[in-house]
């Protein structure tokens, strides 16, 4: 009876075994097909045109996905808010009392030629040199930086050829805005691609308040316009708002 009993253990065993080995291929087997229907189905997807759209379009929003989640990583080395400018690593800028607007704008060079030039410009408005100083970073040398400063007003230009500024403001991307009230930081432009305009906006109502902002903006606008179409044009336009 006793050997009777173990051999049907054993071949209960045995069976159990065998069960085991043909469950694991059969997974095995599963597996194998899966992953030879993705291959087709992507091998479809590549050769037709709706496939080919679709990748596309997968790919863009992917790639858009990775580049938000770099830039959030970036924005972390910024300075902290109060940094002092002193460890900017600007040397003799004038003391002054008006908040500051400094602007990393990179190279004068290609479509980025045009930005420098523009931002140079912009101490030229006696609205804005009443309301703040510009301080405009180049990664340029000494020499070049003059000869933009020769067209500029109102503004102070910043030679930065070995781009120790840019690293101590984290500007990985420019242009890019810093402002500054009592020479300590109290805001950083954290949009890409804003314009002058939205840059002022953004700096002007954290240090004036809103409607002290929009006020300079529009007269700002205003000046603009007179220079541009006259006094005698601005003028009137004014008077039929009125």
């Amino acid at each position: 009876m006793m050997a009777a009993k173990e051999v049907g253990n054993q071949e209960i065993i045995k069976k159990g075994e065998v069960a085991k080995v043909l469950s694991k291929q059969s997974l095995n087997l599963l597996i194998t097909l899966f992953l030879a229907l993705c291959a087709v189905f992507l091998w479809l997807l590549r050769t037709t045109p709706e496939g080919q759209r679709w990748l596309a379009s997968w790919q863009a929003r992917r790639n858009a996905a990775l580049s938000q989640k770099r830039f959030h990583e970036a924005l972390k080395n910024d300075p902290y808010l109060g940094f002092p400018l002193g460890k900017v690593g600007i040397e003799n800028l004038p003391e002054g009392e008006l908040p500051i607007l400094l602007v990393v704008l990179g190279r004068c060079e290609g479509c980025n030629e045009n930005v420098v030039y523009d931002w140079a410009e912009m101490g030229k408005w006696e609205t804005l040199r009443k309301a703040v100083r510009f301080v405009l970073v180049l990664q340029e040398g000494t020499k070049k930086v003059e000869e933009i400063g020769e067209k500029a007003k109102g503004v102070s230009l910043v030679a930065d050829e070995r781009g120790e500024i840019i690293r101590r403001l984290n500007a990985f991307f420019v242009p890019r805005a810093y402002g500054f009230e009592g020479r300590k930081l109290v805001w950083i432009q954290r949009e890409v691609n804003l314009d002058k305009i939205r840059v002022l906006e953004r700096f002007f109502e954290l240090v004036k308040g809103r409607d002290e902002a929009q006020s300079l903006i529009n007269e700002w606008l205003r000046e603009m316009r007179e220079k541009r179409w006259g006094k005698l044009l601005v003028g009137s336009e004014r008077g039929e708002g009125r």
